[in-house]
């Protein structure tokens, strides 16, 4: 199979993937449709950035999920993440007050962890996590991936820059379906 066609193929996924989680949800209340379509994005996200070997102690090491998030997200990625792995290694979801993020591989602040995030930012600069938190002000504080809603719709911007500081591999994929975000404004 050609290149432009795998390339192809996989963006379809991406976006099939998006669109048919909306569907499912659309009789629920619009905070949990919300809540499951950030959940569906950060395993999604598992599928399109890539880390290095040295981010696992053992090749069957877990993936570990950290998510300062109310109990209810928390539900709800758990969930989604049951019974799933990433390129071999089984996802493990930290407990709620984990504490030392650079164990983490993808690590998620909701909105009312500003005062967390702001804390732990700083220490992954050039670790391999995968930041994700919400608005462009997340992105600019050093985060990596930021939620942004459009026209009712959950969205997504990327700091590639600061993935590549990080020894983050994101697929062209998933940089074509990402919001801009030049960094001009990152610390």
């Amino acid at each position: 199979m050609s290149l432009s066609r795998r390339i192809w193929m996989s963006t379809a996924a991406l976006a099939a993937a998006i669109v048919l989680v909306r569907p499912t949800l659309l009789a629920q209340r619009p905070e949990a449709d919300e809540q499951a379509v950030k959940a569906a994005f950060l395993y999604n996200f598992t599928k399109f950035v890539t880390w290095p070997s040295s981010a696992f102690a053992t090749p069957a090491s877990p993936f570990v999920v950290c998510a300062y998030a109310d109990p209810g997200f928390r539900k709800t990625l758990e969930a989604t993440l049951q019974g799933e792995e990433v390129r071999g290694h089984p996802i493990a979801v930290a407990d709620a007050d984990h504490d030392d993020a650079r164990t983490c591989h993808l690590l998620y602040f909701s909105m009312g962890q500003a005062e967390r995030q702001l804390r732990i930012l700083p220490a992954l600069r050039r670790a391999p996590v995968l930041s994700v938190g919400e608005g462009r002000q997340f992105l600019q504080q050093g985060g990596l991936v930021a939620f942004l809603l459009e026209n009712d719709r959950v969205r997504f911007a990327i700091d590639k820059r600061g993935a590549d500081a990080a020894g983050l591999i994101l697929s062209s994929q998933l940089l074509r379906v990402a919001r801009d975000f030049d960094g001009a404004d990152s610390p």
